[in-house]
């Protein structure tokens, strides 16, 4: 995905193109690392799987495919590179019927016939010594990604699975919604639950509010789970606001240097695809707005502005002088 055109399917879920981005870098680098390991066995829990917003039959554009496609790429690569025959294993669970009904289908005949798949009907929550239960003691990667906010990320909610000896995390905080709720008394329960206490501000920016927001969840987690915490925040398609936040959860040092490498890649991603959803938004406005004047702008196809990087590399070319700048002095 890194450095390409986002595809057709996340055309109006931008954000989706993004978190998926950073789900397939991190699990080919996670794949490889941990199979090259002692372990046998790999697991894969996605504990809101849907699919809810697919844009095609293949399910490309959701966490199911994106997942799959790489378990099985992984399992390939670890066979042929060091000849380790490494089982992978994903569990799906998914709480609403007519996406459990998709998925099913799916997974009757999707196309990695090396990969061990299972699917569970219901609210994660209510599974969860079913999930503890399948994992079995072996490696196990959680992904974590809600549609709405209260307690079901919260540490209270996840205690069994954040417990387990060999479990990583990439949890989705809607921060948006969280930001918004914070200070109205009927929500107080939620918010000490997330945080641990009810958060208190002064007048901090919006960026110092969301690094004090992130810690108390962050340190919140940490009073169960053992080990390290990083997180990345995605903004809102066409906005400079944060929509929500990746948090990631490793026993690992290792992990935290390469998921913090592959979200450097994500915002890359993050900055393209902002600049075509503005310059989408800006051709469909001038199109309308051109249609019955003199000069008729057609607007650009896909092809024209599919990379933001050439046009960021021509303006800073234009601005080189052959003279040596200070940029910065510390």
């Amino acid at each position: 995905m890194t450095g390409s055109k986002m595809p057709d399917a996340y055309i109006g879920r931008e954000q989706a193109y993004v978190k998926h981005t950073i789900l397939k870098t991190y699990l080919q680098r996670l794949f490889m690392i941990v199979g090259q390991g002692k372990e046998t066995v790999i697991n894969y829990v996605d504990c809101f799987s849907g699919p809810w917003k697919e844009g095609d039959e293949r399910l490309s554009d959701t966490s199911i495919g994106v997942s799959l496609e790489q378990m099985a790429k992984c399992q390939q690569s670890l066979k042929d590179s060091f000849g380790r025959e490494i089982k992978f294993r994903a569990l799906f669970i998914e709480k609403d019927p007519v996406a459990f009904a998709k998925l099913q289908k799916f997974l009757s005949q999707q196309p990695y016939s090396g990969i061990e798949v299972e699917c569970l009907n219901g609210d994660y929550t209510e599974h969860l010594g079913d999930i503890v239960s399948w994992c079995g003691g072996h490696f196990t990667f959680f992904f974590v990604d809600p549609t709405g906010w209260q307690n079901v990320v919260s540490a209270k909610t996840m205690l069994p699975l954040l417990k387990l000896d060999k479990a990583e995390f990439l949890i989705n905080l809607m921060y948006d919604f969280v930001n918004r709720f914070i200070g109205l008394e009927k929500h107080t329960d939620d918010m000490i639950e997330l945080f641990g206490d009810v958060p208190v501000f002064e007048d901090e920016n919006p960026e110092a509010r969301r690094e004090i927001l992130l810690a108390l969840y962050r340190g919140n987690l940490g009073k169960y789970y053992q080990g390290r915490t990083a997180y990345v925040s995605i903004e809102k398609p066409g906005k400079s606001r944060v929509h929500y936040c990746l948090v990631y959860l490793t026993p690992h040092a290792r992990g935290i240097d390469v998921f913090k490498t592959q979200a450097e890649g994500m915002e890359i991603v993050q900055r393209i695809t902002q600049q075509e959803y503005r310059l989408r938004q800006q051709l469909q406005q001038s199109y309308t707005a051109d249609m019955f004047g003199d000069d008729i702008e057609v607007p650009l196809s896909d092809d024209e502005y599919h990379d933001n990087r050439m046009m960021a590399k021509q303006y800073l070319l234009k601005r080189l002088s052959e003279e040596p700048t200070l940029i910065e002095w510390h």
